[in-house]
């Protein structure tokens, strides 16, 4: 019985809510320490299907709102919730017996939402015309990802943030390592809510409105005086606090009406344009539908695709079917296997089956009744038995039969192919005698074309010749001019010898020597207090670097761009040369993410510097450096009073 073909629909998850996650089930979602083997170890679950080689197409949009590489937030999932919580100074129920542990009916704090849909259609959004391989015997290292992938990604991080806040929503990761593309939301529920405490009262003025008066100030005076006032009620302020039942609903009935609003407004505002319908509400459907979306084990959900594929592949095959039907002269409803059409017999047994388990219990007798119901109910089951095998044999015997006619038709057409054989073994002799008269010809045409080639070559020889002989004059003018050459540079030599033995340019020469080691010396003494710099802001964990260490780091990167041949004044190269001077630091003794950091504020130091460098501090920098400037701190000399690259008056600075 043919299905017509399912709507492609949108599909959201709601997690169930939960106080906490651990740090193991918040790397997850971010992929966040996984290699190979830990692909490998979660696919020993057959329920699970990651594909390593589609790793790298996983991605997040961060609270920016910028699509980066899956893992980019050096702050763990877990820690930003805390931190968030912490923000809107949530404080969990403790246990009472114990005092660091949450109590069982700490309220929810956190829910998890996945966003999917149709195979097929996110398939093509994510991978277009691209052969990907979803049962992981092939590689889909050289899969890259299209733009409307990221398009419905991005239009859906805009519809939760406009739904919960984007502050709310601590993670928001797109997995593409799975069968189908998925978005994983990681939200706290967030409401405005009324402060805690009575309600407060005040009394104002009749004759002058703006004469307010506390309770405690209108309860001192006179009874008469009282009358004077009207008593007026004070709101409560609004804040903003963690709370699932104002968020998502405080029953099963609430939830369940967000959660229908909730698929209505995604479809509308995204779900629609990228051709994805509303979810069905489950309830609606008809119980042969609801049983088709039972949850499966996903290596079944990947084999019924295949097999989807396998039958339209097989379908566009027929079209074409109608050559080969003219070739064996086979009637077209011959070639279809007649089908195992087993519906009406199992629908039939499972009514009469239907009807023996409706039937009431009797007051008496009951056991009985049970053993007649049992007998009953087998003696279907083994009427649909013999229905099935008798319906099983029957097609067999028709395959059978349809096999027998395609054979003949066969012998009859292999018949016709070896008679067409023997007539072309004949046409086949006829041209090898053809054959072997043109190779006769072609061999007395050879020998002249062989005598042309050999004039032809011979006159090539000779320009040849000609220009390797005027070659090798111009390489005798050239080595006539090399030896003046070595010559003229003897001769210098000569000279410079001479020059240095007067002592007075020999000291000149020395001490302009003894300069410039001292002032590369200078120059690297300052790149290593910058690296140092950078490196105690790592080791002692620091928020923000300190303003002698500001002119440090400063004085160090155009150092190091001064070292590399590079324009301090260029905002991009100034840039690779503090990217360059990172690289060569040594982060041992300190976490990942406190080096992270420091090079953070290391490249936010280079971009403020931007505007600030100009041509003439760089040369009394240099000057500096050598010896003939005012010394700069960080560079071990004695610092006098000078402006900042900023504008900045300090005490010290490596800046003119």
């Amino acid at each position: 019985m043919s299905k017509t073909k399912q709507t492609a629909r949108a599909a959201i998850h709601v997690g169930s809510p939960a106080k906490s996650f651990t740090a193991a089930e918040g790397n997850e979602p971010e992929r966040r320490g996984w290699d190979e083997d830990t692909y490998r170890l979660k696919n020993q679950d057959s329920n699970n299907h990651y594909d390593f080689s589609r790793n790298h197409l996983n991605f997040e949009i961060n609270s920016k709102g910028e699509i980066v590489p899956l893992g980019s937030n050096p702050i763990p999932l877990h820690e930003r919730l805390k931190q968030r919580l912490d923000q809107l100074e949530f404080k969990p129920y403790k246990g009472k017996d114990d005092a660091l542990g949450n109590s069982d009916n700490s309220p929810n704090c956190t829910v998890g939402i996945i966003i999917s849909g149709d195979h097929d259609l996110l398939t093509r959004l994510a991978y277009g015309d691209q052969q990907v391989d979803f049962s992981l015997q092939r590689s889909n290292a050289k899969v890259h990802l299209e733009q409307g992938i990221k398009d419905w990604a991005m239009d859906t991080y805009k519809w939760a943030c406009d739904r919960w806040g984007a502050e709310n929503i601590i993670g928001f990761d797109v997995h593409l390592d799975e069968t189908t593309p998925h978005i994983q939301i990681q939200m706290i529920p967030v409401a405005k809510t009324k402060t805690r405490g009575r309600t407060s009262f005040q009394y104002v003025s009749k004759k002058d409105p703006s004469v307010v008066v506390k309770q405690k100030e209108w309860k001192k005076l006179s009874e008469k005086e009282r009358e004077n006032y009207t008593k007026t009620e004070t709101e409560r302020k609004e804040k903003e606090c963690v709370s699932y039942a104002k968020v998502w609903g405080a029953d099963k009935y609430e939830v369940g009406r967000t959660y229908y609003q909730m698929h209505t407004d995604y479809h509308n505002k995204v779900g629609r344009k990228y051709g994805l319908e509303r979810g069905d509400n489950l309830a609606m459907l008809s119980e042969e539908e609801q049983r088709e979306r039972v949850h499966k084990n996903k290596d079944v959900l990947e084999a019924e695709r295949q097999a989807k594929k396998a039958i339209e592949k097989t379908t566009n095959e027929l079209a074409t079917k109608e050559a080969y039907l003219s070739a064996i002269n086979v009637k077209e409803e011959e070639l279809k296997a007649p089908a195992l059409n087993t519906d009406d017999m199992i629908n039939k047994a499972y009514k009469a089956i239907k009807a023996e388990l409706d039937k009431s219990i009797p007051v008496m007798g009951q056991k009985e009744w049970r053993a007649q119901r049992k007998l009953a109910i087998k003696a279907i089951l083994t009427a649909l038995q013999d229905e099935l095998i008798k319906a099983k044999a029957d097609q067999k015997q028709e395959i059978l039969k349809l096999g027998r006619s395609l054979y003949l038709e066969a012998m009859k057409k292999a018949d016709e192919i070896i008679k067409q054989n023997k007539q072309l073994q004949e046409a086949n002799a006829k041209l090898k005698a053809q054959n072997a008269q043109l190779k006769e010809k072609i061999s007395a045409i050879d020998e002249s074309a062989i005598k042309k080639l050999r004039k032809e070559k011979d006159e090539k020889i000779d320009k040849l010749q000609s220009i390797v002989n005027n070659a090798q004059s111009h390489i005798n003018r050239a080595n006539d001019m090399a030896s003046r050459e070595r010559k003229r540079a003897d001769d210098a030599e000569d000279f410079l010898h001479e020059v240095f033995a007067v002592p007075e340019i020999k000291d000149f020469w020395n001490q302009l020597q003894q300069n410039k080691r001292e002032f590369w010396k200078q120059i690297e003494q300052w790149i290593a207090s910058a690296k140092s710099a950078i490196y105690d802001f790592a080791y002692n964990r620091k928020s923000l670097f300190s303003d002698e260490s500001v002119n440090i780091i400063g004085n160090g990167i155009i150092c190091y761009a001064f070292k590399k041949g590079l324009n301090a004044m260029d905002d991009s190269q100034r840039m690779t040369a503090t990217q360059q001077m990172l690289g060569e630091i040594s982060w041992k003794g300190t976490t990942e993410f406190m080096s992270d950091l420091a090079c953070t504020r290391t490249k936010q130091l280079c971009n403020e510097m931007s505007g600030f460098i100009s041509s003439t501090m760089l040369e009394g920098f240099v000057l500096a450096a050598g010896g003939r400037g005012p010394a700069l701190t960080g560079g071990g000399g004695s610092g006098e009073s000078m402006l900042r690259w900023d504008g900045k008056k300090k005490k010290s600075s490596w800046e003119r």
